[in-house]
Formats: structure tokens, sequence, C-alpha cells
């Protein structure tokens, strides 16, 4: 019983702090908008994202087959480090390595989409996280 105490202490002191909706969201202050076609995304901080928005079935189809939510009208991010992994990749070992390469590196999360925001999911981010 004397060792059961402090384990239950520590557990729930865990459990509230965990639970704490005080702080803001994780991963917020790793993220930025950026502007395409005059609207606005919410991507990781740096990753390089494409200039055109999904129009392709087959991306839409690769990004999902992969765990990456995707929908036609969003576009593509790539984290920098993944960016250049896969370009090595298809130099050295070609094609069939790069597609293998290209399918982790979205499970990894590495690479994904990113939906337009709403003016009110804009105005959010804005003002609460100055993005």
């Amino acid at each position: 019983m004397n060792l059961l105490k402090p384990f239950l202490i520590t557990a729930t002191t865990f459990l509230f702090t965990g639970c704490c909706t005080c702080f803001p969201q994780p991963g917020t202050h790793e993220r930025e908008i950026v502007f395409v076609n005059s609207t606005p995304y919410l991507i990781p901080h740096g990753a390089q994202f494409t200039n055109n928005t999904v129009k392709s079935d087959i991306t839409v189809r690769d990004y999902r087959r992969n765990g990456a939510a995707c929908q036609k009208g969003d576009i593509t991010w790539t984290s920098p480090k993944a960016a250049i992994e896969l370009k090595e990749t298809y130099r050295m070992d070609g094609a069939d390595a790069f597609s293998y390469a290209y399918q982790q590196a979205i499970r990894d999360h590495k690479m994904g989409c990113a939906k337009p925001l709403s003016q009110s999911e804009y105005a959010y981010y804005k003002s609460q996280y100055g993005l």
C-alpha cells in the first residue's frame, strides 16, 4: 500500500496536467500561413509547398492511401529534409525506390496536404498566434 500511494498521486497529476486546455494547441507555433492564389493555407513551418492546388484524383488517392487527408483544392507540402532525401533517392536508386520513399514520407508525416483556411480560421490563427 505504501508504494501504491506515490504511484496514484503521480498518475493523477499526469492525468490532470495532460488534460488541461489552458496551454496552446501542440504544434501551432510550428506552423505558418502561406497564400496560394490569394487563399490562406496552414502548413508546417519551413515546409516547401506547391503553388497549385491538387486537381488530380491520382494525387488524392496516393495521399489518402498512405494516411494523409487530402482532397481536390488542397495544396501539398514537403519538409525540406524529405525533399532532399527524395531527390537523392531518385538520383541514386531510380524511380522504384523513389516511389517507395515517397509513400514512406507521407506515412511518416514528412509530406502532406493542407486545406484552405476559412476566413474565420484565418482570423483565429492570425489573432491567437500571430501567424
